[in-house]
């Protein structure tokens, strides 16, 4: 569910804030997830708005004051071109809703036509109305979001472009990313709160998001970023300073971040599933990223010491739950690690987040989830699971005594006990060559369906194992989360979370985009992006939204 914040510098200077916040009321009690655009348009009363304050004497009978307003209604909540608009009119039933008479029209018509439409905005509405339509529509969209309702959200919509040249191709590409890519940034950037005071402040939210943007698609830290963003924006006010940046960030609580990241990932699943649904018995990864750090470690609450096959010796650690399929790896919902966790709360806490958005399959994980705890809580889930094991004297065993490169073993019984409770799990363990290294056995535990009693049995057995290899290797084609990670030598635990958090929403806003434009261009097996990260990353910056 979106978060119903709008920009607060533009309510705190429109003249017209009490007039809004009553269609915003209204708005309110029309719309629901599924209001259609007239219901919407057709419901509202403007009685004490600058609408009734213009008059219809300045306008030819035929057309119609109140209806020519709620067509533009129509166009700013739908997005349409003027184009768009008047072939929406020309259904008699549509025109008719709105309050135009289709009889008043040539016999060929049933509204106003292109050009009369065009000199109506243009010529015809005084500067205030127009500012007026504008503004109330926005927070009007605000309020559908917020309903689950995907009013004005067009531009996700695939469209068919299976056959054109390789130069018509790549100008559609552009401006498909950047239609989805704008849409995006107006549904994922309101879930993010920064808890700034509503007055006396001289930026937006949305320019503190914007110079985050900027941060992670340059890869550059707050003071040297925030003068490059401000050199390069089209804000009059320029942007905010990389000192002032950080300050806000700081006076947020780690978890809090985490849980407006995750907010914001729910409202971009949520968008892109009103035109593309998720695989609704989807496959996931649980994951741990770990990000260098190089700092004092004393002095950063977060860090650790780093696995050995690392080139780094400290880290900090953040967990992550991915959908994974189709040569892409969509994070769902992340959580900073921070001290102890049991990897089974862990593991709660990160299903919880998914289960909002998909259904969920089968659950992979690496072997730092193999455990006790995690097998009992996926299976008191019902939830299938292939996690890889870490070595063990019985583990060797088992690797020593296998007669054939597919081993299997049901009832592989493990067993702990804590605070006078005894826990006992049975999966079952198998063995498989590894992917990455000749001659070596990698092992799993699962309750998937397996046998290695037949030739044919352990070839199956190999293959859907095999799947376990090829989620991990998702990212060797794609870029992965830390690829769009801003540089920052801060100790602060609220700034390396946000950073992350931020990281990931620019991560899946990509992918989504590549995603829509790979489905309009009716790709059926993505096997790299048609969308090059890099022009994403210019697009973005670019098409930052100006206050």
């Amino acid at each position: 569910m979106l978060v119903n914040r709008v920009e607060r510098m533009s309510q705190k200077t429109s003249e017209f804030e009490p007039a809004i916040r009553r269609l915003e009321r209204q708005a309110a009690e029309l719309i629901h997830k599924d209001t259609d655009l007239l219901t919407v348009v057709c419901g509202f009363e403007f009685s004490e708005t600058p609408i009734c304050g213009e008059t219809a004497d300045e306008w030819e009978a035929q057309y119609g004051y109140q209806p020519m307003v709620r067509a533009f209604y129509c166009k700013e909540l739908a997005g349409f071109t003027t184009t768009e608009l008047y072939e929406f009119l020309a259904d008699a039933e549509r025109a008719r809703t709105l309050g135009f008479d289709p009889d008043q029209f040539a016999s060929d018509k049933t509204a106003p036509g292109r050009t009369t439409l065009g000199r109506a905005w243009r010529d015809r509405f005084s500067d205030r109305l127009k500012s007026f339509i504008t503004q109330s529509a926005e927070r009007i969209l605000a309020v559908a979001h917020n309903m689950g309702n995907p009013l004005g959200m067009r531009a996700l919509e695939p469209t068919e472009k299976s056959d054109c040249s390789k130069r018509s191709e790549r100008r559609y590409v552009t401006q498909k990313a950047k239609d989805v890519t704008d849409a995006l940034c107006q549904i994922v950037f309101p879930a993010i709160d920064l808890d700034r005071p509503d007055d006396g402040t001289q930026y937006a939210d949305t320019a503190f998001l914007d110079l985050q943007s900027y941060l992670g698609l340059t890869g550059t830290a707050a003071n040297q970023g925030s003068q490059m963003f401000d050199e390069e924006t089209t804000r009059d006010s320029g942007g905010p300073a990389g000192d002032t940046h950080l300050e806000y960030i700081k006076q947020l609580d780690a978890m809090e971040i985490a849980s407006m990241i995750n907010g914001a990932i729910g409202s971009m699943v949520w968008a892109a599933e009103q035109y593309y649904s998720i695989d609704r018995h989807a496959d996931v990864a649980i994951d741990i990223t770990y990000v260098a750090y190089y700092g004092n470690r004393d002095e950063f609450q977060m860090s650790t010491g780093a696995p050995p096959s690392k080139s780094y010796s400290w880290c900090y650690k953040m967990a992550t739950i991915s959908v994974v399929g189709e040569e892409v790896k969509f994070t769902l919902g992340m959580r900073p690690l921070r001290g102890y966790i049991p990897r089974s709360v862990l593991v709660e806490q990160l299903i919880d987040i998914a289960s909002d958005h998909v259904s969920l399959g089968t659950v992979y994980a690496d072997a730092e989830f193999d455990g006790i705890g995690v097998i009992d809580a996926l299976e008191e889930e019902n939830l299938s699971y292939l996690i890889r094991k870490s070595s063990d004297n019985r583990v060797d065993r088992f690797v020593a005594d296998m007669d054939h490169d597919v081993a299997v073993k049901q009832s592989h019984e493990m067993e702990k006990t804590s605070g006078g409770e005894t826990v006992t799990v049975t999966p079952t363990l198998v063995g498989v060559p590894s992917t990455r290294k000749e001659d070596t056995t990698v092992v799993f535990v699962t309750n998937l369906q397996v046998s290695d009693g037949t030739k044919a049995a352990r070839g199956r057995t190999s293959r859907l194992l095999g799947r376990y290899a090829r989620r991990w290797g998702i990212e060797n084609s794609y870029k992965s989360i830390k690829d769009f990670l801003a540089w920052t030598t801060s100790r602060n635990t609220a700034v390396r979370v946000f950073y992350f958090g931020f990281a990931v929403i620019l991560y899946d806003m990509w992918l989504v985009v590549d995603l829509l434009v790979q489905i309009s261009l009716d790709i059926e097996q993505r096997l790299k992006p048609r969308v090059p990260a890099r022009t994403f990353l210019n697009i973005v910056r670019k098409e930052m939204p100006v206050t």
